[in-house]
């Protein structure tokens, strides 16, 4: 996989991880509700690819969910994170390949 895929992969990976974390912090205070965690796995070629959803063993408060909003906002940044890490690697790889182009005319 080259160097686009991988990115595109990681952009894709970490926008599904903010859904996740976004619908779990709608749902905080609904009765019975258990917080869903991203599975992810590297790819052989490189890159990432979204396994599915796992549920959180945490058993929920009384009245409410196991949503807990400090873990929910922690992996929202982190998301956030590898979103812009991989935005960056599209611009460098977008900027190599316009070097190479120029190289050739």
């Amino acid at each position: 996989m080259d160097g686009f895929g991988i990115a595109l992969s990681g952009l894709r990976a970490a926008s599904a991880g903010l859904a996740v974390q976004a619908n779990n912090v709608a749902n905080q205070r609904s009765e019975g509700y258990q917080a869903k965690r991203l599975d992810l796995s590297a790819q052989a070629e490189g890159g990432v690819q979204v396994q599915g959803l796992s549920v959180d063993p945490a058993p929920p408060v009384p009245g409410g969910s196991n949503v807990d909003l400090a873990s929910e906002t922690l992996q929202g940044m982190g998301f956030e994170v590898m979103y812009k890490a991989n935005l960056k690697i599209l611009k460098s790889q977008d900027e190599l390949l316009q070097a190479t182009l120029d190289l050739k005319a």
